[in-house]
């Protein structure tokens, strides 16, 4: 078993979090550019969807310092199964970080994704 002190295993979700708080600000800037150049053929509704960015990016980066709090105020002796808890991500290389308590993310370059088109 690779039992991880909980303050591991919370900084490092705060490292996972911030690091997609990060892309939802760079995509959030290139919305606001869209929703800028087309505001006349886009419907109200479409631009409120859009703005949802800006909600999710401040959940994101609300979560990653709830983490870290966290992070710091765990017991040293309080210890997770880092292997049974990320058993359910999809992501092999998010399901490593978390349960190794890698100590950073990585970039969303080197992930492998299916994108939409």
């Amino acid at each position: 078993m690779s039992q991880l002190p909980l303050s591991v295993l919370l900084n490092q979700l705060s490292l996972e979090l911030g690091a997609l708080q990060l892309m939802a600000a760079d995509m959030e800037a290139t919305v606001d550019d869209m929703i800028e150049r087309n505001a006349g053929v886009l419907d109200a509704r479409s631009i409120q969807n859009l703005q949802l960015l800006d909600i999710l990016n401040q959940t994101l980066l609300a979560l990653a310092r709830f983490a870290a709090n966290t992070a710091v105020l765990a017991s040293p002796e309080w210890r997770v199964d880092g292997v049974a808890a990320v058993a359910d991500l999809k992501l092999a290389s998010l399901a490593q970080r978390l349960a190794r308590g890698a100590g950073h993310a990585v970039k969303e370059e080197t992930e492998s994704y299916e994108f939409f088109s």
